[in-house]
């Protein structure tokens, strides 16, 4: 009896053993998965992406914004690198509207807004040198106001933020492969710039002078332009006012200076220099019913003419010019134009007034004249004698070239213009007897 006792006490230990064996190899298995467990949930791939990334001098100055992500965890990690020095800033991301906020340099600041105002004054002007190809400069001022997308601005902004030293620009001033790089960084950031307009306002104030036409020109010429885009919001205003006078009384000196030029061209193919005097003067026409009617391509101004003429001209002249006139500049009677020939006693040049040319010129002419009238060759006596009025000064030179000019006109039997040349030299020195022989004798 006490043996099978004691065989069923070893039994029962050994089946105790049994199952402490079993619960021990259990619980080994079971830590054993759950550090494995945990070593995957830690090994999870990082995913990294590039949001903003800024070069310069080679790659040794750059920022560069990185975000990652690693599973639900993600971080935005900004690397500052300026030469040798570098620094990483982790941010954590709470909430998918995380938003970064990088404050912008007082100096970079500054600069962009240099930057935008050059945009603006280059626009400004690219419009002026348009419309001087048609407009006298002081008949118009431009003024445009570009309206910028602060948003986009501030962007463009932070992609232009200065990372070169001082060092470094000093040592590439003088490399001409970073100058070019220069411009086409300059060109880059106008590009850019042009990305953030948001609309342009071009102003134009046009002279009271102009026609209605110019100001219908200008309403299609600016939108025309390739910086114009009517669906951004563009627009062109014209006004008009009375501009003040720069460098003449007149209300149009512009057009002032092309009809005395025209008409200096002119008188100087008939008459010397010394001899005549053009003044052109413009005034408003005043505002009636007939006028109201007129097309828009009417001028609103008219024009005054003046010519003074030296007494020592040719009549004859006076009945040319009122004929040629009209034809060789814009003249509108209808509008108001009126010229009007004045006749003068010019004050006499001295003698040191003339240049040792037209002296010798002068003594030329008379030579040939006299030579012309000995040997018969009259016809080339009268261009002689053309062409002596033009050099001469002195009315006392003037006065024998127009006789000898009578007296070839006789010779080749043209009484009449004879007539005119003796005539008008009695008008000049009535005590000539030589003159006053000859015209009895004619009569």
């Amino acid at each position: 009896m006490k043996q099978f006792y004691n065989d069923s006490i070893i039994r029962l230990l050994t089946h105790l053993t049994f199952v402490v064996s079993i619960l021990f190899v259990f619980l080994l298995s079971s830590c054993a998965t759950t550090e494995e467990s945990v070593g995957i949930v830690a090994e999870l791939p990082v995913k990294k992406k590039v949001l903003f990334n800024q070069r310069t001098d080679g790659g040794k100055n750059s920022v560069t914004v990185i975000e990652e992500t690693q599973g639900n965890k993600r971080i935005l990690r900004v690397v500052l690198q300026r030469g040798g020095l570098q620094s990483n800033l982790i941010h954590t991301i709470d909430s998918p509207n995380f938003v970064i906020a990088v404050p912008l340099q007082d100096a970079t600041s500054k600069r962009l807004s240099l930057k935008t105002a050059a945009f603006e004054q280059s626009l400004k002007l690219d419009i002026d040198q348009l419309l001087s190809r048609y407009l006298s400069p002081e008949r118009f001022n431009v003024s445009v106001i570009i309206n910028w997308d602060k948003k986009l601005l501030q962007e463009v902004q932070l992609k232009n933020l200065p990372l070169e030293t001082e060092n470094t620009k000093a040592e590439t001033s003088d490399d001409n492969a970073d100058e070019d790089a220069d411009v086409n960084e300059n060109a880059k950031r106008n590009h850019e710039l042009k990305e953030a307009l948001k609309s342009v306002q071009v102003s134009v104030l046009l002279d009271n002078t102009l026609p209605e036409t110019q100001e219908q020109f200008l309403m299609k010429l600016i939108p025309a332009q390739e910086f114009y885009l009517a669906e951004r919001g563009d627009t062109v205003t014209v006004e008009r006012t009375s501009f003040p006078k720069p460098f003449s009384d007149s209300i149009a000196p512009y057009e002032e200076q092309i009809v005395r030029r025209k008409l200096n061209e002119l008188l100087l193919k008939y008459v010397a220099k010394s001899d005549f005097v053009v003044n052109v003067n413009f005034s408003l026409i005043e505002s009636n019913e007939e006028t109201k009617s007129t097309p828009p391509s009417a001028s609103n101004i008219k024009m005054s003419i003046n010519l003074l003429l030296d007494e020592t001209v040719l009549p004859t002249v006076d009945t040319f010019l009122k004929e040629a006139v009209p034809l060789a500049i814009n003249f509108d009677q209808q509008r108001g134009d009126s010229p009007e020939i004045i006749r003068k006693n010019f004050p006499e040049r001295s003698d040191n007034s003339l240049s040792p040319e037209q002296r010798g010129a002068l003594k030329e002419y008379r030579v040939k004249i006299l030579q012309a009238f000995q040997t018969g060759d009259y016809v080339a006596g009268l261009e002689w004698a053309a062409k002596g009025l033009k050099v001469a000064v002195k009315r006392s030179d003037k006065i024998f070239i127009l006789k000898m000019k009578g007296s070839l006109h006789f010779l080749l039997e043209e009484k009449d213009e004879a007539l005119e040349m003796w005539q008008h030299v009695q008008r000049l020195d009535p005590k000539d007897e030589e003159v006053s022989q000859m015209l009895e004798n004619l009569e």
